[in-house]
């Protein structure tokens, strides 16, 4: 199997807003097509390189450090046409800076656009754009599958995600969405760029049938393809060609709403992957499940809960040959088999005091890597919590803590950390 689809991408941005900032504006009721923000906050950080909890890993491997971060942005929610077009445009900026780093400052930028227009009551398609320059896991890790970067990535990196969703009511009870997303990914770093450094090309439709007034049953499918190109862009010919994949994933769907405030959605079928074919390189081609299932629940006013569950194959930061000998230039790494769970949930105790917590856990073994390490398991997990009081009607305090850690079954595993981080700080809106 070969890709024939040149690595060409859009620019697209991935939303990174606060659920304590828009459910403070929520309880302001204002309608104002724009907003600017800005925030000051100092911060602790136990682990700033993310670095091994293995003792004599590296002579400073844990280093902590006090320092601050101001992050300004705008929003814009603008109706067209009496509201038959909706441009939506978010632009954070992030400076963080360390006062006991080697690189002390970080720059982090975030821009997410998004275009939705009704044709008439029949069609309507909804464009958007999700580009991050980062160095966080948070705001680089999530493509086709679920967080390919565990670790913190030192360097100027970006990540690209793109599409549209086109919605279409065929019939009376009959409506299909066809989709498309373009995933991109780059890093400054080697190790990063050869593991990870990619091109993921999704089109997609979905038919539906409308059951009840609340609910409709489905059949999905959607196309892969991936395309590694990290270790050409470092003069390492074919080197990621081994994890070049094309993927074709069927599914049925179902979508119900239990309630006006209750909602759920569930895609439950088969993931075929057909990894590229090297001359003496063990075939991983074969079939998995794949499950993405989300319930959205708002308890009250202001107040909501999410959760969700995935499975499918998605990218690994451990190295394609991770080490020498045992077989692995015969059976590289290819990937990783990996479950995620998520959830948020953002609560308004008052009308100026609200409260979010979110979390991500996500367990993964390895496809290929040798007897050694085929079928070994990682995992990670991110949680954090914040609450936030509005002092007046455009300033409010914030506070809080944020955990991230990796877990690794391969022997010696420098990629195994643990960090905490806690923020206190004051946000103005207009």
């Amino acid at each position: 199997m070969k890709n024939f689809i040149p690595s060409v991408s859009a620019l697209t941005i991935g939303a990174a807003s606060l659920a304590v900032t828009t459910a403070l504006q929520a309880s302001e009721g204002g309608a104002k097509p724009w907003t600017v923000r800005a925030g000051v906050s100092g911060f602790y950080n136990d682990n700033v390189y993310t670095r091994s909890n293995l003792p004599g890993a590296v002579a400073d491997y844990k280093v902590g450090s006090f320092g601050f971060e101001v992050t300004p942005g705008f929003s814009l929610n603008l109706p067209i046409n009496d509201g038959q077009t909706t441009l939506g445009l978010r632009y954070d900026y992030l400076l963080r800076y360390f006062e006991n780093r080697t690189k002390a400052v970080d720059h982090n930028h975030v821009l997410d656009a998004n275009l939705t227009h009704n044709f008439n009551t029949r069609f309507k398609i909804n464009l958007f754009d999700s580009f991050a320059q980062a160095q966080e896991p948070q705001q680089l890790g999530n493509g086709a599958g679920g967080a390919g970067v565990f670790l913190r990535a030192e360097g100027t990196n970006f990540r690209n995600i793109a599409g549209f969703d086109f919605t279409s009511q065929l019939a009376e009870n009959w409506s299909a969405v066809t989709g498309f997303r373009n995933n991109v990914f780059r890093f400054d770093d080697f190790n990063f760029a050869n593991s990870l450094d990619r091109v993921e090309y999704l089109p997609s439709a979905n038919v539906r049938y409308q059951v009840t007034p609340k609910s409709s049953v489905g059949l999905f499918y959607q196309y892969g393809v991936t395309d590694y190109d990290g270790p050409e862009r470092f003069g390492i010919p074919n080197v990621g060609l081994v994890r070049d994949v094309n993927s074709h994933f069927v599914a049925a769907t179902i979508d119900h709403d239990f309630a006006a405030n209750l909602t759920g959605s569930l895609r439950g079928g088969i993931q075929y992957n057909d990894f590229a074919d090297e001359v003496g390189v063990k075939s991983r081609d074969g079939v998995s499940p794949y499950v993405d299932g989300q319930v959205s629940y708002g308890f009250l006013p202001g107040s909501s809960l999410t959760v969700g569950v995935r499975h499918q194959l998605t990218a690994t930061d451990v190295g394609i040959l991770y080490a020498v000998g045992n077989g692995l230039l015969l059976d590289p790494i290819r990937g990783s088999s990996a479950t995620s769970a998520r959830i948020g949930v953002s609560h308004s105790f008052t009308p100026k005091l609200v409260g979010s917590i979110n979390g991500l856990y996500q367990m993964g073994n390895f496809i290929g890597g040798g007897s050694g390490i085929d079928g070994k398991s990682d995992s990670y997990a991110s949680a954090d919590v914040s609450l936030s009081y509005r002092i007046t009607q455009n300033i409010s305090t914030r506070v809080s803590y944020a955990y991230d850690r990796v877990d690794s079954d391969l022997v010696n595993d420098l990629r195994e950390f643990s960090r905490n981080r806690v923020f206190l700080g004051v946000n103005f809106t207009y």
